[in-house]
């Protein structure tokens, strides 16, 4: 008698979608307790190091350089190399501002604060790539809102990480914006053609560039020498939950349930990054804040998930 074969778990994409979520909130504990004592400047070549790493190994598992190499068959062409080199140029420029806003205002402050990238990212593709925008997607757009303006209410009858938190806001926005622009153009590039190793090594050979182009050009060259080793291996720890852990988390989740469903998972980083920081880092949290900060989570949710069903697919 042949054998039932039993169907495939439908669950077996949410361990990897908690991954994620544990990977990029963890980094972002990680990125607070380096710049307590060390130069903010130094996080993004450190935090990229890993991921530049993970670029070349994917591209030489891949057997993916040659799209990089003009006159081959499978070259991919200026026009889709150029997104990635200014979606790394970008994403570390506002890494620069992310440092320095998590220094000033913690993690409770400039991680929700981050989450609206989704708002950048769903009007710049709506504006360049023509993607279709839902009603309920604007409301994602105005709970973000309103949950940033209760987290800093919360904030102001509270105990902050520092005298000058409120930077953190503007900072952490213009963070974000980097952020929203580069996964256009990552998509962008991806939809002309180039394949997703091609795409993190040219990122992150371009990051790094920019953040060795940081250190020369303000003078802090010696912060990486005088940066104590702990908070070096702290920072690249960062970037190892992020960039690998994170990723690898999220791309394997994206494999194996619906994209709507990831990024319904992926919300709740703020969440756990802020609970974390109470409990790990001392951070000051009241319940004000934190519905501050479920309403951030909620809006991201509705935004992400209240889509188009049928959207361009990059090869």
């Amino acid at each position: 008698m042949r054998e039932k074969s039993n169907p495939p778990s439908s669950h077996r994409g949410e361990p990897w979608a908690l991954g994620s979520v544990l990977g990029y909130s963890s980094a972002n504990l990680f990125d607070r307790m380096a710049v307590i004592h060390a130069d903010p400047i130094l996080g993004p070549l450190l935090r990229g190091l890993p991921s530049l790493v993970l670029g070349i190994l994917l591209v030489a598992r891949s057997r993916t350089f040659s799209q990089l190499r003009p006159g081959t068959p499978t070259f991919v062409g200026r026009r889709a190399i150029l997104p990635f080199l200014w979606a790394g140029f970008l994403s570390t420029v506002g890494l620069f501002a992310y440092y320095f806003a998590i220094r000033a205002g913690g993690v409770t402050i400039t991680v929700p604060v981050l989450e609206t990238y989704v708002i950048w990212g769903t009007a710049i593709a709506w504006i360049f790539l023509g993607e279709r925008v839902r009603a309920l997607s604007m409301l994602g757009v105005g709970l973000i809102a309103v949950g940033l303006i209760t987290l800093s209410v919360g904030q102001l009858g509270g105990r902050p990480t520092s005298p000058t938190w409120y930077w953190a806001i503007p900072l952490a926005l213009f963070t974000a914006l980097t952020y929203g622009v580069a996964g256009v153009l990552w998509r962008d590039g991806q939809l002309r053609g180039a394949h997703q190793s091609t795409a993190i090594l040219l990122q992150f050979t371009t990051s790094m560039a920019v953040a060795l182009a940081g250190l020369l050009v303000l003078g802090r060259w010696e912060s990486l020498a005088r940066a104590p080793i702990r908070d070096i291996a702290t920072l690249l720890t960062s970037g190892v939950l992020s960039g690998i852990v994170g990723i690898y988390c999220m791309f394997t989740a994206l494999r194996l349930m619906a994209v709507a469903r990831v990024y319904a998972f992926s919300a709740l980083t703020p969440l756990v990054a802020a609970i974390s920081a109470r409990f790990l880092l001392d951070e000051y949290l009241n319940a004000v804040m934190l519905l501050g900060i479920v309403l951030v989570c909620a809006g991201v949710v509705l935004t992400q998930i209240f889509r188009p069903r049928q959207e361009r697919q990059a090869g």
